[in-house]
């Protein structure tokens, strides 16, 4: 439960992000935040996330008391990877840029370590990548059902090698109808990892899919 309540923010943008059948909505407090978000929802190593996560208390100078909230705790479906309470700033950020908040993320460096977790600051230039525009993309697709007939073709084709989404799409489309009517059912697959590629790049109509290892029907 988190300990501290995301308001409603007149200079930024708060909101809550679905994460999926099942899984409780994340609040954030800024875009960034959700496009984060938005990315460990399309994790499929992530088991869940949690924002305000817990409060850390610190002192600076003389012993001065101060209190620090990071903005999620990220777990994993496996149980060896280190949970990891995360800040998610922007690189230009003037308090992160003068080396203001060295102080509190010392603080929650320790506060993690000691319960198994690593301390991470994320900022855009890991956030907004091609992954990110890719999982905006697929994420819509992924509790949609592909037409059974049309998921077994694909998923045997591309069994037997690596195939552009182009030709996997044009190799199952008959003489009733054209490509547009396959492609919600490819990006199904895609967005389920039942056809995998490499997200870290744009998704085009070139890009090479295959079935994971033990994949195909």
């Amino acid at each position: 439960m988190p300990v501290r309540k995301i308001g409603l923010c007149y200079r930024s943008v708060s909101g809550r992000v679905p994460m999926g059948t099942g899984r409780a909505s994340v609040a954030v407090e800024s875009t960034l935040e959700r496009d984060f978000a938005l990315l460990q929802r399309f994790d499929r190593d992530v088991a869940g996330i949690e924002e305000q996560p817990v409060r850390i208390e610190y002192q600076v100078g003389r012993g001065t008391n101060r209190r620090y909230v990071p903005d999620f705790l990220v777990t994993y479906r496996d149980v060896a990877r280190s949970p990891r309470l995360v800040e998610v700033k922007y690189s230009t950020d003037p308090h992160l840029m003068c080396g203001a908040l060295e102080e509190r993320f010392a603080a929650a460096r320790t506060f993690a370590t000691e319960r198994g977790w690593v301390f991470a600051l994320v900022t855009e230039k890991e956030i907004r990548t091609p992954r990110l525009e890719n999982a905006t993309f697929l994420l819509p697709f992924r509790d949609r059902a592909p037409a059974p007939e049309v998921r077994t073709r694909m998923l045997k084709a591309a069994a037997r090698a690596p195939i552009t989404v182009q030709d996997l799409a044009d190799c199952v489309v008959d003489n009733g109808g054209g490509r547009e009517r396959v492609l919600p059912s490819l990006w199904t697959l895609v967005a389920r990892f039942e056809l995998v590629t490499d997200l870290d790049r744009p998704i085009t109509m070139r890009t090479l899919l295959l079935c994971p290892e033990g994949g195909g029907e």
